[in-house]
Parts: C-alpha cells; sequence; structure tokens
C-alpha cells in the first residue's frame, strides 16, 4: 500500500510531514540568517518523532550565493544531488545502499524514478497537490505518495524532495518574474 505524507503547509522548507496511519512524523523547519555584505544564508533541519523521542533525519545548508550548491546530508552522509538537465530540472543522488535514483517534473509535479541499466520510468515517490474550493475558500493540500518498495529510503526521499521542490519552486519563480519583467518592458512604448 501506497505510503502517503500529508504536509500541513504546501510549503517543504517549513511544514511537517504526517502519516497517522503509520505513526510516521516528520518536520522541517528554515532558519534564515542575514549576513551583513554576504547576503541571507538558510539552514533546513528535518527530524522525525518514533516513539515519542525526536530523532535528527537530515539538513540542507543553503548557502547565501545562488550560484553554490547547498550542502544536503541525510543522517551523517553526504548526498550530492547532480542535475541531469541542460534546461529542465532533474537531478539524481545515491542512496546508502548504492542505488541512483532522479527527481523529476512530470506534468508539474515532482517525482522520483529509480534510475536502473534498462532506465527504468517506475515512479517511486510523486508530490501531489490538490485544490479544493468551498464558497468563499480555497484550500490547497499536499502530499507525498511512496511506494512500498520504497518506504526503506524513506530519510532520502524527504530530505532529497525537500531539496529539489524548492529549488524548482525557485527556478520557476525566477522564470516567471523574468518573463512579465520582459512582457511589461516590450509593451512599454
Amino acid at each position: 500500500m501506497t505510503l502517503r505524507l500529508s504536509l500541513a503547509k504546501n510549503d517543504p522548507l517549513q511544514t511537517t510531514f504526517s502519516c497517522p496511519e503509520r505513526a510516521i512524523h516528520c518536520a522541517s523547519d528554515t532558519v534564515t540568517l542575514n549576513q551583513p555584505f554576504c547576503g541571507s544564508k538558510a539552514t533546513t533541519t528535518v527530524r522525525k518523532n518514533v516513539v515519542g523521542e525526536s530523532l535528527h533525519v537530515g539538513i540542507i545548508e543553503w548557502p547565501a550565493n545562488p550560484n553554490d550548491r547547498p550542502a544536503v546530508v541525510v543522517g551523517s552522509r553526504t548526498i550530492e544531488l547532480i542535475k541531469t538537465g541542460l534546461y529542465t530540472s532533474p537531478e539524481k543522488f545515491q542512496v546508502v545502499h548504492g542505488e541512483w535514483y532522479e527527481w523529476q517534473i512530470r506534468e508539474s509535479r515532482a517525482q522520483l524514478v529509480p534510475l536502473k541499466v534498462a532506465r527504468s520510468q517506475a515512479c517511486i515517490a510523486t508530490f501531489v497537490t490538490t485544490l479544493t474550493q468551498a464558497l468563499f475558500k480555497r484550500k490547497v493540500s499536499a502530499a507525498l505518495l511512496i511506494a512500498p518498495e520504497a518506504v526503506h529510503i524513506l530519510d532520502d526521499i524527504v530530505i532529497s524532495f525537500i531539496y529539489f521542490e524548492s529549488r524548482w519552486r525557485e527556478r520557476e519563480h525566477a522564470r516567471s518574474r523574468s518573463w512579465d519583467s520582459g512582457y511589461a518592458a516590450g509593451t512599454t512604448l
């Protein structure tokens, strides 16, 4: 059965991932430090609650320079997410057992696929959002769906998802800003 980690907020940097049926509860918290003359630097920490005890899952160190790569740590192991597309956003990484996986955007959703010799396209994790509207209220709910065969790498999936989704949103936001400013600049005579 697919594991559904519901996000309390549609912000992977500052939310709680939970699955009450399996007593899984992870929380991400991002703290930003403003440094004079250097810009701001942020740290995202992920912890999970296991039988009332808070355990460290991982950390992402976001550098002040947006051209530098963030440091991503799962447990005590540093993982490197390697950008695999020139104009697209796929990023691959290796988990503790040596298998390679790649986050991709398909149909505007983050999806994690295993990279095997046959280049399997079987998705093992997908980020979904649902918009519900009742009268004058709109509610967006978000969840990370994880296939049963991938639960053993749950920590890797959660940390790499936070990294990948945050970077993708940042790129999309920058792209929309540049389109908006280009459109606005083009309309001025």
